[in-house]
Formats: C-alpha cells, structure tokens, sequence
C-alpha cells in the first residue's frame, strides 16, 4: 500500500510540471541523423561561475539515446535541461573513477527508472500498458592497478582502507559499482532494488497487467595497463561498436573510449596526459591507436603548454598540452577535434588552445565544447 501511495505521488508530481518536450529550445531536439553526441558537461573538477557542468556526453544512435560516457556533477541537471528521456539508456562508460567523472552516476540511474515510469503513465493513459524497465544498466571502466611507490606513482596515493602506507591502488569499476548497488556486498544505494519495484507497482497507476520493474546493473572492468595495450571490443551488437583502450593518467587508472555507428565514429579521451611525441611512447601510441580517421574526437584540454599559464606541474602529468593534442589528430587523421574538460586556465584562452593545435598543422575543424551542443555526425558543420 505505501509503494502504490509513494509511487502516486511522485508521479503526480512529475506530471504536474510543464511537458519540456513540447519546448522547440531543448537541446533533444538538435538530435538527428544515425549518431549524434549531446555534451552534458564540458567543464572539469572546478565549480566557476562560467558553470560547466563535469564531464559527461550523451550518444544517440538513430535519435535514440543510447550510450553515456562519463557522469561528473552537474550532468543530472544538463540531462533535465535537454529534455532527453533516457528509459531505454542501458550503456554507461566511465573513463575513470575520479569524482568529476563519476559523481552523478546514482541520480541518473535512478532517473532512468523514474523516466520509464512517466513513458509508461503516459500510454496507460491511451490504454496501452507498457512493461516495465528489466534491462539490465551495464557499467563499464577501468580495472583496478597497483603501483609501488616510486615506481611512476608522480607523488599522488591513493592509501589502503586502514589509512597506513602501502602500493597506489584504485579500486576498479566493479568495485566501485558493487560497492553503490550490490545487495550481498552491502552496498551503499542498495535500496534501489526495492525503490524501483515500488514506485513501478503494477496495480498503480501503470494499469492493471503491467510488469514491475527490476533495478539490475552489470559491472565491467576494462583492461587499465598502458604499456603495450591493445584495443578492447567493449560491445558489437547491431551495427553498434564500442571499443576501449587504456590511456596515461598519471597514477590513475584510465581508458579511452570509440562509438562506431554506420560508418560514423566518436572517440572520447576521457582524461589522459598523452605522453611523448612518437607512436610507442606511453599514452601517446594508445591515442592514436584508437582515434584512426574518427570523425569526432573529444579530448581532455585542461592545460595550456608548458609555462604559457599557471599550473602545478601535477596536472601536466594528468592532463595533455594542445601541442600533443595536434599530433594525436594529425597522426590518426582526425576530422574534427572538440576540445573539452575545459578548466579556469583554458576556458579563457581557449582562441590560444587553437592557434597552437593549427600551428602544429592539424587541418582539420576545431570545436570548444559547450553545455547541451549537439554534434549530429550525418552533418559537416
């Protein structure tokens, strides 16, 4: 009886809001075309008042949202603003475990939920009862590393659970997903099960004969080790490819990640420090392995080059100066870069991020990431 009540509630709630989608402004209805990507967030781990939202993009496959990469702060409230419904998203890639990546992965679940109960209200409405949400969300990102100290660790640890001194070790994603969602190993937001069977209760308002919905989740590690990494089929199903590859994040485990989609690609770099200036030095080889003839590449631009603007050295280890951003575009024959994880350092000069990745000879288009733009990849703007 209390699930039926919650669940009339909230729904009234909902329902009693203006319909976002009726409103010609929302960034969903910039999608078209086979494969398009919504930026969510363009910003990096810094709360300005340019208010960037973290990193965090949004893939549609035939208008359909599909795939995010990444969820940082801030990319719950993007999400709302577009007005994308996402009851159907089933694909979440998370580049690494850093809060600016991850930090809004529980509300946007639980929206997808909440998303597929309103679509379902809404046909029973007409008379049609649509079943409720059993499809599993499948979590992928890197597996766990562990570096001695002084072994390339850069001065950054991450401690043992008992605080004392030790190897730098992450946890890896199915750690980390586990630890949020999974009932036997206590995890934190382990309500969600029952949350969403009783707020999806079929003798509410969904109409009699409706089918609860089940919140089920898949954890995915990806291989994290640099050296000699090779790319990782994530997924090929449909027509729809998505493809990993462990990228230089200093100390921390990281991959970078490629959409193909009938013969259009999106490769994002999440964050990485791509070092060095030939094919086989760490970090940079992976890149341009993963980039080949992409159509859109989005790449980590929160640092200016060495010396051009304040910076702790830590983040030139962490982050990729535009000169390296050019030859990772050159050398994979890239069409369009889209610089994004803007920071304070870059977003004002970002006129001077350009004029240095054409210096270095990229030909091609050159995009600063905002807020809600849509790229349509059926498009040449």
């Amino acid at each position: 009886m209390f699930s039926r009540i919650l669940f009339t509630l909230i729904t009234m709630m909902f329902l009693s809001q203006p319909t976002l989608a009726d409103d010609d402004d929302l960034a969903v209805n910039e999608v078209e075309g086979s494969l398009s990507v919504m930026v969510l967030g363009s910003g990096g781990p810094i709360a300005t008042s340019e208010g960037r939202a973290s990193a965090g993009y949004l893939i549609f496959t035939d208008g359909k949202p599909r795939i995010l990469m990444d969820v940082g702060g801030g990319t719950f409230q993007r999400l709302a603003k577009s007005g994308t419904n996402i009851k159907d998203l089933d694909i979440i890639l998370l580049s690494h475990l850093h809060a600016d990546h991850t930090g809004d992965l529980t509300p946007v679940v639980k929206t997808i939920y909440f998303h597929n109960n309103l679509a379902r209200t809404k046909a029973a409405k007409q008379g049609i009862i649509l079943p409720g949400r059993t499809a599993p969300i499948n979590i992928y990102g890197p597996a766990s590393s562990a570096i001695p100290r002084g072994a390339g660790s850069k001065g950054v640890y991450y401690p043992k659970p008992d605080g004392s001194d030790g190897p730098l070790v992450y946890p890896a994603t199915t750690d980390y997903v586990h630890n949020h969602y999974s009932i036997p190993e206590g995890g934190v937001e382990r309500y969600l099960k029952a949350f969403v069977a009783g707020i999806s209760d079929d003798d509410g308002p969904l109409g009699p004969g409706g089918s609860v919905s089940n919140f089920a989740y898949t954890a995915n590690d990806l291989s994290s080790r640099v050296p000699g990494a090779e790319i990782e089929t994530v997924l090929d199903e449909d027509g729809l490819v998505i493809k990993a590859i462990a990228v230089d994040h200093g100390p921390v485990p990281a991959v970078a990640f490629r959409v193909e989609y009938k013969g259009h690609s999106i490769v994002y770099s999440g964050d990485t420090g791509t070092k060095g200036r030939g094919p086989n030095h760490l970090g940079r080889g992976n890149m341009v392995k993963i980039s080949q003839n992409a159509d859109i590449l989005i790449y980590d631009t929160a640092v200016m080059e060495r010396g051009d603007a304040p910076a702790n050295p830590l983040f030139h280890i962490l982050h990729t100066q535009p000169s390296l951003i050019a030859g990772v575009a050159i050398e994979a024959n890239v069409k369009k870069l889209v610089l994004s994880h803007l920071t304070p350092v870059t977003s004002p000069r970002l006129d001077a991020v350009k004029a240095i990745i054409e210096g270095a000879g990229f030909k091609g288009k050159i995009k600063s990431a905002k807020d809600l733009k849509v790229y349509n990849l059926d498009d040449d703007d």
